[in-house]
C-alpha cells in the first residue's frame, strides 16, 4: 500500500471522530454566507489530491492532501467567483489575507486538510516557543513546480482556515485608501501595505485583526520615531524583546525602499483618520 493511500485512510479515520461543525468551511459573498460545507461533504464532492511542496513554517518538504483551490471555489460559489477581484481567507485567529483572483489563477493552491502519512497535520511553530495545529484547513501552494510562488507577495498560507469570501477592493478598503492628494510614494505604499501588512494590521479599521490598528485614533507614525519605526518593521525583535511580529520579508527585492513606501502611506493616513465601523 502506498504511503499516500495509507495517509488517506488515516486521515479519513481521524476526520470521522471530529465534530462536523469544527470542520465546516463557510463561503461568503461580500459578507453574506451563501454556503457552508462540512468536511465529509467536501471529501465526497472533491476527491483528495496530493501536493508535494514545502512546509512554509519550517522550510522542509511535505506532501499535503486536500482540495484544489480553484475546484473548491467552483464548488462553493460556482463559476461566477471569477467576477470578483479579491478572495479573502478568514482564519480562526483573525488573520485575513486577501489574494487577487489573477494571482490564484496564476499559481496552484490546495486547501489541505492533512499531510500524507499523518492523521491530520503535524503542529507547526510560527514563532519560537509557540506550537499551532494548522487544521482543520490550511491553504498551501506549490512552490516546487512553480518557483515564482515563492516570491509572489500576494500569496499567503493561512492556517486554521474557516471562511472564504468573495469581495472587491473598494468594498474592503473605503477607509484605508490614501487621500486624493497623496504622493506616488504613498500610493505605492498602500499597495505594499495590502500585500504585506494588511493581512494582520488595519488602518481606520480596515484590514486584518491579528495585529494592532495603525492609524486610528493615533497613527503609528505619530508615536514612533521614523527611524525606529522603520527598524521595527524590518526587524521587530531588534527593537522589542519577544515581539511576535515577523520581520518584513527578508528576501524581498528593494526591501528598504518598500518599507519607506509603507511609511509614506502611513504618514499620509495620519492626516486622514476615519473612525472604524463598530
Amino acid at each position: 500500500m502506498s504511503a499516500i493511500k495509507l495517509g488517506s485512510i488515516l486521515l479519513l479515520a481521524c476526520l470521522a471522530v471530529q465534530s462536523s461543525h469544527a470542520a465546516d468551511l463557510s463561503f461568503l459573498v461580500e459578507g453574506k454566507e451563501v454556503k457552508r460545507i462540512a468536511q465529509d461533504e467536501l471529501l465526497k464532492a472533491l476527491p483528495a489530491k496530493a501536493l508535494a511542496t514545502q512546509n512554509i513554517a519550517n522550510g522542509q518538504p511535505a506532501t499535503y492532501q486536500g482540495a484544489d483551490l480553484v475546484e473548491l471555489l467552483n464548488l462553493g460559489f460556482g463559476p461566477d467567483w471569477r467576477r470578483y477581484d479579491l478572495v479573502k481567507f478568514g482564519t480562526e485567529d483573525g488573520y485575513a489575507p486577501l489574494i487577487p483572483r489573477e494571482t490564484i489563477l496564476a499559481h496552484h493552491g490546495l486547501v489541505a486538510y492533512g499531510e500524507a502519512g499523518k492523521p491530520g497535520f503535524a503542529p507547526i511553530q510560527p514563532t519560537p516557543g509557540a506550537s499551532v495545529q494548522p487544521g482543520p484547513y490550511w491553504l498551501v501552494w506549490d512552490v516546487q513546480a512553480d518557483p515564482a510562488a515563492k516570491t509572489d507577495a500576494w500569496l499567503s498560507w493561512p492556517w486554521q482556515l474557516a471562511r472564504i469570501e468573495l469581495t472587491r477592493l473598494e468594498r474592503e478598503f473605503p477607509r484605508a485608501a490614501p487621500p486624493a492628494d497623496a504622493s506616488e510614494q504613498a500610493n505605492r505604499g498602500f499597495t505594499a501595505f495590502l500585500q504585506h501588512c494588511g493581512k494582520c494590521h488595519s488602518v481606520n479599521g480596515e484590514g486584518g485583526q491579528i495585529g494592532p490598528e495603525l492609524n486610528y485614533p493615533v497613527s503609528a507614525t505619530e508615536y514612533w520615531q521614523p527611524d525606529w519605526l522603520a527598524r521595527f518593521i524590518a526587524d521587530p525583535q531588534s527593537v522589542r524583546y519577544n515581539s511576535k511580529m515577523v520581520g518584513f520579508y527578508p528576501g524581498i527585492q528593494n526591501r528598504g525602499a518598500i518599507i519607506q513606501e509603507v511609511l509614506a502611506y502611513l504618514k499620509a493616513m495620519a492626516g486622514h483618520k476615519i473612525e472604524p465601523k463598530r
